[in-house]
């Protein structure tokens, strides 16, 4: 591939372009992409995202709707040395500026159409290819020269500084990504298996059921085993579990899931459907979470949503009665 762009370069002109046309949700490839433009000596100085796919009742879910327009000139002569200090920045406000226009985009199209343009794979692309837009400007990282960087091997397991800022562009992508319905404060609050369980469940909703959606979004949020919180794992027909599909083993403190706030309403909605008297899952679901009197708006926000999201209507209904009742609960 370096061999391939480093040609196409030396034959253009100086004021010439490329345009490539890119998919790819895993952010080790896009990794690669950087390399492989920063050894041709080439620069991203356009991403666009473009929706090549049609919509219709049989290709509904959470697979990439659109391709990265990628287009590239010349690395400008001369040096421009970057730092990971300076670049992590550079490349949170370019993401931010990438995926604000695409969800205004997204505001539009629906009130249009009823329907909008891109869905949340696209645009966690969308903000890789905005970090590469920032990082093939730059000569040398860290010291190191950019094209050296590039052709060097890869040692197995070895995060690059690339990686990072990659990976940090994932970051940024998935904090501007909040599920629709459920506030920002308490997405901002989450953790990696909070954000991916609540993530997914409101994917889930448009009918998406591909796995590779699952195991972007776990590496997105980083979470270490998403099998544990997923009832299938088919390639064409996974899914998470539902609120009823935990067993008790499921949500201990030695899981990622059960020590977190989010562990609590599932509990509670479990003991809700099991008959237990509400006063008695309410006082249980307090004394289950620290600092309750303070985290009870991020409780009610999670069990609100279940109570939207959720698949089987007694898991949505008790999910609102748990929501109802913390919310005019009387603290002494």
């Amino acid at each position: 591939m370096v061999d391939a762009y480093q040609a196409m370069t030396d034959h253009m002109p100086d004021n010439g372009m490329q345009c490539v046309m890119f998919t790819h949700q895993d952010t080790g490839v896009w990794s690669d992409m950087a390399a492989i433009f920063w050894a041709a000596g080439l620069q991203v100085v356009g991403a666009w995202y473009i929706a090549t796919e049609t919509t219709s009742e049989l290709k509904k879910g959470g697979y990439v709707q659109g391709t990265v327009i990628l287009m590239l000139r010349k690395r400008a002569a001369g040096d421009r040395p970057g730092f990971k200090q300076r670049l992590l920045p550079e490349v949170k406000r370019e993401v931010d500026k990438q995926i604000k226009q695409m969800l205004h985009l997204n505001t539009e199209t629906e009130a249009r159409m009823g329907t909008p343009v891109f869905n949340d794979s696209d645009l966690q692309m969308a903000g890789y290819a905005a970090a590469l837009k920032v990082l093939t400007g730059y000569t040398s990282i860290g010291g190191e020269d950019v094209t050296a960087f590039a052709l060097r091997p890869r040692r197995k397991g070895e995060t690059t500084v690339v990686d990072e800022i990659v990976k940090q562009a994932a970051e940024t992508a998935n904090e501007l990504l909040v599920p629709e319905g459920l506030a920002r404060e308490t997405w901002a609050a989450l953790s990696g298996i909070q954000r991916f369980y609540l993530r997914m469940l409101d994917m889930e909703t448009t009918g998406a059921s591909k796995l590779d959606n699952y195991q972007n979004f776990a590496k997105a949020f980083r979470v270490a085993d998403y099998a544990a919180v997923t009832a299938d794992i088919k390639p064409n027909a996974a899914r998470l579990k539902s609120v009823t599909e935990f067993k008790p083993r499921d949500l201990t403190d030695r899981t990622e899931i059960g020590p977190t706030p989010l562990g609590a309403p599932i509990v509670a909605i479990q003991e809700f459907l099991a008959e237990q008297e509400p006063g008695a899952v309410i006082a249980n679901l307090q004394d289950a979470v620290p600092d309750y009197l303070h985290r009870r708006p991020l409780l009610t926000d999670m069990a609100d949503f279940i109570a939207a999201k959720a698949r089987k209507p007694d898991i949505r209904r008790a999910a609102e009665a748990i929501a109802n009742r913390m919310r005019n609960q009387r603290l002494q």
